[in-house]
């Protein structure tokens, strides 16, 4: 009678043992079906976020473009680089950071352009940087005014900031949703090369393509819901 209690009490335990074990794994899967879900969701957030930034950014590069066109000014447009690029043959000549007369012409009507676009309300705190960025061909330079063609690309991009400000005196108080001023200049010497047009760098058509300015536009990053009001209560 001893034994057949003592074997009744071994097998409850042992049931109640794996009753417990079964509960627990339960539990745990339903803990990471709940966590896989709240990614699964997170992660669909964020990048409809980011698409909807790139979606946004070509259209803002193509309502400045078509402006410009119907201005009789041609652009270059890469929506998937973000760049608006100007016409390379009226810019400079080799070696040069000046801006040629046509240049400075082309400039201005970029600068008006753009002004215009990136206040309109739909765009408006959008944008995180617009980089202005110099370029030069391969051909090795120095001088008593630039040391190599890093100094070259960048007064380039230095000149051309200069001539749109200028051109547009609200450019120098226009700031993202962080307070930083929008626009930043950049040099990059010849190690850009336009790649996709075709001409080799080396010859005298590719080397015009590549004294160039880009102007790069980025968006704001999405974020987390509360991190706006976050950084307005930290202000």
């Amino acid at each position: 009678m001893w034994k057949k209690k003592k074997e009744r009490k071994a097998g409850q335990s042992e049931n109640a043992f794996t009753t417990s074990v079964s509960d627990l794994m339960a539990g745990l899967l339903s803990i990471f079906i709940l966590a896989l879900c709240y990614f699964m969701l997170n992660f669909q957030t964020v990048t409809n976020k980011y698409t909807g930034n790139t979606e946004l950014r070509s259209q803002l590069l193509q309502d400045v473009g078509k402006d410009l066109q119907n201005q009789g000014l041609q652009v270059k447009i890469d929506t998937k680089q973000g760049v608006l690029r100007i016409p390379e043959s009226v810019l400079f000549e080799s070696g040069e950071a000046n801006i040629k007369e046509q240049g400075q012409a082309a400039v201005s009507k970029l600068s008006h352009s753009l002004m215009k676009t990136i206040t309109r309300p739909e765009y408006r705190g959008t944008l995180e940087t617009v980089f202005i960025e110099g370029h030069t061909d391969n051909m090795p330079i120095h001088n008593a005014y630039f040391q190599s063609n890093w100094e070259l690309s960048t007064q380039r991009a230095i000149n051309t900031w200069n001539l749109m400000r200028n051109d547009e005196l609200g450019f120098n108080s226009l700031t993202n949703p962080r307070g930083d001023p929008i626009f930043s200049c950049s040099g990059y010497a010849e190690t850009r090369p336009i790649k996709d047009n075709g001409l080799n760098p080396n010859s005298d058509a590719g080397r015009a393509a590549n004294r160039r300015i880009d102007i790069r536009f980025v968006m704001m990053p999405p974020q987390e819901p509360g991190e706006a009001s976050r950084e307005e209560n930290h202000e």
